[in-house]
């Protein structure tokens, strides 16, 4: 079972155009918050009937009305539900979808869910800790607080 990241259908298509699985997860391999959910996809075995990941740029990339209508903040990764009988028709924020992830297929090893308040605590620092810095490991963008500036000291000068 291979999760197709290259596929490459005409920009604005409905998800039942995009695939026939029960989920689609817009994703790309370069995306750290993008790997939570990858990982229980690997490692769960989730079939691409189920969930297929399909790279944002199918529908026009991050920013396009497509994507947009998905993931209103345009982040990655976001993760469109064609399940019958769902209340739900997009989930965004990696921890979301990977909790949504483990609860759909939960009947699937391994569970991720441990019981042990430690390896939750780690995971807790990760996200309130290294995350939100993961941003200088990226070529900075004028969306940047300070705009095009390496710093605040050189922002105000």
């Amino acid at each position: 079972t291979s999760h197709n990241l290259s596929k490459t259908p005409p920009t604005m298509m409905s998800n039942d155009s995009l695939s026939n699985s029960q989920h689609i997860l817009f994703d790309m391999p370069v995306s750290n918050n993008g790997a939570r959910c990858r990982i229980i996809l690997y490692k769960k075995e989730i079939p691409t009937d189920q969930v297929e990941i399909i790279s944002p740029t199918v529908i026009g990339g991050l920013k396009s009305d497509a994507y947009l209508q998905r993931s209103p903040q345009g982040l990655m990764p976001c993760l469109s539900i064609q399940k019958p009988g769902s209340d739900m028709n997009h989930l965004a924020e990696s921890d979301t979808i990977a909790r949504y992830l483990l609860s759909e297929y939960s009947d699937l090893s391994p569970s991720f869910q441990p019981e042990n308040p430690r390896s939750n605590q780690i995971c807790r620092w990760h996200d309130v800790y290294l995350t939100p810095i993961q941003g200088c490991l990226y070529k900075p963008a004028s969306r940047l607080p300070v705009g095009d500036y390496a710093d605040r000291k050189s922002a105000l000068k």
